[in-house]
């Protein structure tokens, strides 16, 4: 995959991030010392501070005033938030996961994580599914669910508004 100059900015506001929440721990450039620092940082951390250390990460990434802005839209219009999400996460993350595609409803499908590929399945569970799992659901009050598939290293996420969550759990009580 060829990074876009997108993509390229993205990433050095990633590692920015990164780097404000972990500090630097890797000399190489670009995705390589993204990758180096991932795998050190799961050695370093355990799951609860890497998880708190990925929330700065994503806080600063994202900046307040988006999150807020988020936020506030899921709360006033989750129709129209849950419709910018599913269309604005292929584009903002195609940087750290690479291409991934909007399949029917409510499904992105991420085809050979690079992420995955680069830094290996204990990093994508434990430095991306679980804490941006969590990160969704406690910042921005979004349901997501990321399903990776290590065979093949693909991932679908699935994303639901927390209230619509909420109704359907009150219908099966």
């Amino acid at each position: 995959m060829e990074d876009s100059w997108l993509d390229r900015l993205l990433l050095e506001r990633f590692r920015w991030a990164h780097t404000l929440s972990f500090g630097r721990l890797s000399a190489l450039p670009g995705y390589a010392g993204l990758v180096e620092e991932a795998r050190e940082i799961l050695r370093a951390y355990s799951q609860d501070d890497l998880e708190k250390r990925i929330f700065q990460t994503y806080r600063i990434f994202f900046g307040t005033p988006l999150l807020s802005l988020a936020r506030l839209m899921v709360r006033n219009a989750p129709a129209l938030a849950h419709t910018l999400l599913i269309w604005g996460m292929p584009q903002a993350l195609r940087f750290l996961v690479g291409p991934s595609r909007i399949v029917p409803s409510n499904q992105i499908h991420m085809g050979r994580c690079r992420f995955a590929k680069q830094a290996g399945s204990e990093a994508c569970i434990r430095g991306c599914k679980l804490p941006t799992e969590r990160f969704f659901r406690e910042t921005l009050e979004v349901e997501l669910h990321l399903e990776p598939d290590h065979s093949n290293l693909t991932c679908t996420a699935e994303l639901a508004p927390l209230w619509a969550s909420k109704r359907r759990l009150q219908s099966q009580d």
